[in-house]
């Protein structure tokens, strides 16, 4: 294997507005789901780390058996690279298609405002004070670095700007326990992937609802090129709503 030479530029690109669609987004990211919209589709999550996990697992015990300062070591540290190199390139191809598809889809995408830096914290703790469930919390931080939030909107956001479209960000507090049509706030409401509400009985695949809740948050909101925001508080305009909680356990690619 040989060595691979990059080059990196900075060039500026001029604006090419798309047509209106009069559509406002609201994005919700997950683990399971990487993002369903408030259309009601749901994005499946690839999880291309965790597929390529085995195969990295016996490159690295290979490496670590491997002498140092050897011709063997170092094809073994080549291949490692590599898996890991094809991992990243997978994922940047699928979420650069996916940040397409959506803003093509709509005038104004409507993002959580996530901070990632702490949502991946680790929960080691301190000797005085150490953490719990320590392994559970890296498996959880593993699946979100593995799907790649932050990139997502980096994308989202670039070809918004290069669309002309507009990208808004929202508080992301209790996205996932309100209900997107009466607004009540509960744990209970939501059950696993599936939400119903014990307020009005309105039910949807969870991610759904936390969707159609951060689209509602974009109201107060300045709508920019046309998108209209009147049916902000009609979860009625989700296909099939009611039918998405009888198969809200099922991932439906988009």
């Amino acid at each position: 294997m040989g060595e691979h030479w990059y080059a990196s530029f900075e060039c500026e690109r001029k604006v090419k507005p798309l047509a209106p669609t009069g559509k406002v987004l609201g994005i919700d990211r997950g683990v399971h789901v990487l993002a369903a919209t408030s259309e009601g589709k749901l994005i499946r999550n690839p999880r291309f780390l965790e597929k390529a996990r085995l195969l990295i697992a016996r490159l690295q015990r290979v490496v670590s058996r491997r002498p140092r300062g050897g011709k063997n070591r170092r094809k073994a540290v080549r291949l490692l690279a590599r898996a890991h190199e094809r991992v990243k390139e997978a994922r940047r191809g699928f979420l650069h298609k996916t940040s397409r598809k959506i803003v093509n889809g709509a005038d104004v995408v409507v993002l959580e405002a996530l901070d990632l830096r702490s949502m991946t914290r680790s929960a080691k703790g301190t000797i005085e004070k150490p953490g719990r469930n320590v392994a559970a919390k890296a498996g959880l931080n593993r699946a979100i670095l593995d799907s790649s939030f932050g990139l997502l909107r980096q994308m989202i956001v670039a070809k918004a700007e290069e669309a002309a479209r507009t990208v808004v960000e929202v508080d992301p507090r209790y996205s996932s326990q309100e209900c997107a049509r009466c607004g009540q706030i509960a744990a209970e409401s939501r059950r696993k992937r599936c939400y119903a509400c014990i307020g009005c009985g309105f039910g949807v695949h969870a991610d759904v609802n936390a969707a159609l809740v951060i689209r509602r948050r974009a109201e107060l909101r300045p709508a920019a090129r046309g998108a209209s925001l009147e049916d902000l508080d009609d979860p009625r305009s989700v296909p099939n709503a009611g039918a998405e909680l009888a198969r809200c356990d099922q991932d439906v690619a988009a």
